[in-house]
């Protein structure tokens, strides 16, 4: 990995209301800390050279003076990209994420193949300054949906006979599988150089701990992936966990698990992938 690209909306990012600079948006506190990130990899000995690259699309040409200035007032140091179509901009940038509030613009990525998620301006909890703390859900974002769908056609009970089946066969690996490998990769090179890393990933599931568990254990170790914590709920609400994890940001395919977590005060992203966005 030589460049990690993050593409945000500024309609994300910012609160486009009327004044000289924007207030901030829900994208606000995930970019901060981004480049909190960044700039630990550049204070390392010898300093990291692999970076996040944050590019911010504006909503509209129009306000390109209010976000210059707010990007300024906020000391962000973002890129501005240039006017083109999203996609064309996507597959310029080949960036592991796209995070905008523009549910059209998110499905559109998802189609191509780019890992996204819909943002909701919410009011918010305080976030960590000093650790970077990311929350994903597992299958539909993580993983594939594949034994989601297994749920929805056949029910409850078949998913768990599915999975007891398949305990030792990995899952096809999901959506925002990128995102996520690039966050290992950032958070070894602290840990391989013993030293605290800013980088906290979390799985936060409604699977159990028996095989449904076991098959997302599997599946991370087969394809070498570590993630720091893992919340098996057994389809309990997962709201009350994220509050306590407090992260910058929470990804999952199902908009139930997704307004639990802003009824929670926690940045909830909607990941419209799978079986459950049909």
């Amino acid at each position: 990995m030589t460049q990690l690209t993050i593409v945000v909306s500024s309609c994300a990012l910012f609160r486009q209301e009327t004044g000289d600079t924007y207030p901030t948006g829900v994208a606000f506190p995930f970019v901060k800390a981004l480049k909190m990130v960044n700039r630990r990899l550049s204070e390392l000995a010898p300093p990291i050279q692999e970076r996040f690259r944050v590019v911010l699309i504006p909503s509209s040409r129009q306000d390109m003076d209010h976000l210059q200035r707010s990007i300024a007032n906020y000391n962000l140091n973002v890129e501005i990209a240039d006017e083109k179509p999203l996609i064309e901009q996507l597959e310029e940038f080949k960036p592991v994420l796209y995070l905008s509030t523009n549910a059209q613009n998110v499905r559109e990525a998802i189609r191509k193949g780019v890992g996204a998620a819909i943002m909701f301006q919410r009011d918010h909890h305080e976030h960590s300054d000093e650790v970077l703390r990311v929350a994903f859900d597992g299958d539909g974002v993580l993983f594939s949906d594949e034994s989601e769908r297994v749920t929805k056609e056949k029910g409850l009970d078949a998913f768990f006979q599915n999975e007891l089946n398949n305990e030792g066969t990995p899952l096809a690996l999901g959506p925002l599988i990128e995102f996520f490998k690039a966050l290992e990769h950032l958070d070894k090179q602290f840990i391989e150089r013993n030293q605290n890393s800013p980088i906290r990933t979390y799985l936060v599931t409604s699977r159990g701990t028996a095989s449904p568990g076991l098959r997302v254990l599997r599946t991370l170790q087969e394809n070498n992936l570590e993630i720091n914590e893992a919340y098996f709920l057994s389809g309990a609400q997962k709201g009350p966990v994220l509050k306590a994890i407090k992260p910058h940001i929470f990804f999952d395919d199902q908009m139930p698990h997704v307004d639990g977590a802003l009824q929670n005060g926690v940045i909830g992203a909607h990941v419209p992938y799978g079986v459950r966005n049909e």
